[in-house]
């Protein structure tokens, strides 16, 4: 059954997200690093759109959120949720 339910898709992070709906769970690990800091605060600005409220938003463990969005409270070390 959860097989049924996952999709994967590219999508250009740099553009409008596409209307696949609202998420839970939102991965983005090793992407943030090649981004400069107004990038990195206009994707973050993108995905908090299509999390849910208490969703969870996993980075690499050589990324952070510090100082890019205030929509997000630290769990631990690349783990973010969304407030």
């Amino acid at each position: 059954r959860l097989r049924d339910r996952v999709r994967f898709i590219s999508v250009n992070l740099n553009a409008g997200l596409p209307d696949i709906g609202m998420f839970d769970v939102i991965f983005v690990r090793n992407v943030m690093i090649y981004f400069d800091t107004d990038t990195k605060r206009e994707v973050v600005q993108r995905l908090a759109s299509k999390l849910n409220t208490g969703g969870y938003l996993f980075v690499s463990h050589t990324e952070t959120l510090n100082g890019l969005s205030d929509a997000f409270e630290v769990v631990q070390a690349s783990i973010y949720r969304k407030r």
